[in-house]
């Protein structure tokens, strides 16, 4: 695979090569993309999901725990946010390229988006050190009734 996207490796502190998903979109080579997805999330237990989405902020592929409308709207979110990061950094620093863009959140989850030429990746991990329950992220937070 010629070109490599990186993203942090939330266990260990290292990177997580990703091959370029530009690159490797096409065709017969879909496979090969599902399986580094899959051993990503296998080796990252904090990884509670990811979307991947064309130029047009479409998604292409996203997490099978995650429903179609989540993956529609991360996407549409993520992409005007991106082209934002992109023009300031033209503006800021004279360079188009962004690598990467790590966004935190008050609830302790982190989103990481990767931009390639026709394609980025957006990772949700949750970077709160407690188990996240199913649809946690979709609902607010409710606490306990008191015992009386």
């Amino acid at each position: 695979w010629p070109s490599v996207a990186t993203l942090p490796n939330p266990s260990h502190g290292s990177l997580f090569q990703l091959p370029s998903l530009a690159c490797t979109m096409a065709g017969a080579q879909t496979s090969e993309v599902d399986a580094v997805l899959k051993e990503y999330i296998t080796k990252n237990p904090t990884v509670m999901g990811y979307v991947v989405m064309n130029a047009d902020a479409i998604p292409v592929r996203y997490h099978d725990q995650m429903s179609y409308e989540r993956a529609v709207h991360i996407s549409a979110l993520v992409s005007d946010y991106l082209r934002r990061c992109k023009k300031c950094m033209l503006e800021v620093f004279n360079d188009p390229e962004l690598a990467n863009v790590r966004l935190r959140t008050k609830d302790g989850l982190e989103y990481v988006m990767v931009s390639q030429t026709d394609y980025s990746l957006v990772v949700v991990q949750n970077c709160t050190g407690m188990p996240w329950r199913a649809g946690d992220d979709d609902e607010e937070q409710v606490a306990p009734p008191a015992e009386a």
